[in-house]
């Protein structure tokens, strides 16, 4: 009698518009963290700029490493990061992978904190917008810092499925309205 070995199905790909509602997640959290950084009167605010890289890579990577694949946004909306074998990356694939969506997320912040909504927002913003419209397009809804980083983000079972709570929330309300 032969053995054969059982692999477990392959966990499906996430979706663009859920990575895109992790990753929001993740930068408002980090960028709420990083207003402890804020000097008053000055143009640019070099030491939010400074908190904000410093909680994003604890955050993103060091946490993401401890945490099965998940960050915050990740766990909320029920998806994981893995590498190639299907495990969690390593601290080295995760900062290079971070380091690229991390510079973006950093541009578009000191466009928004010095700036505003204007011209100049729109063309920091553009390295992260950019690279997250990848996801899009791709097959496999990978990024440039995904290609860099050797990972893909997976739907997953594990977390707090905060997109399904609340479509049934909506669903509810409706119902009760008249």
């Amino acid at each position: 009698m032969a053995l054969s070995r059982q692999y477990p199905p392959p966990l499906p790909l996430a979706q663009p518009w859920r990575r895109a509602i992790a990753t929001s997640i993740d930068f408002i959290l980090i960028w709420l963290t990083s207003v402890v950084g804020i000097t008053p009167g000055a143009t640019l605010q070099w030491g939010q700029l400074f908190v904000f890289a410093i909680v994003w890579w604890l955050l993103r990577v060091a946490m993401v490493n401890r945490n099965k694949g998940q960050s915050p946004g990740h766990w909320l909306m029920n998806v994981r990061l893995l590498d190639q074998r299907q495990r969690t990356p390593d601290l080295l694939s995760l900062s290079k992978r971070e380091l690229v969506i991390g510079v973006g997320a950093l541009l578009t912040l000191a466009g928004l904190e010095s700036h505003g909504l204007s011209m100049a927002l729109m063309i920091l913003a553009l390295p992260l917008a950019v690279d997250c419209s990848l996801a899009w397009i791709d097959e496999e809804h990978r990024t440039l810092h995904d290609r860099l980083g050797g990972t893909k983000v997976y739907r997953c079972r594990r977390g707090f499925a905060l997109d399904r709570k609340l479509i049934e929330l909506v669903s509810k309300i409706r119902k009760d309205l008249p």
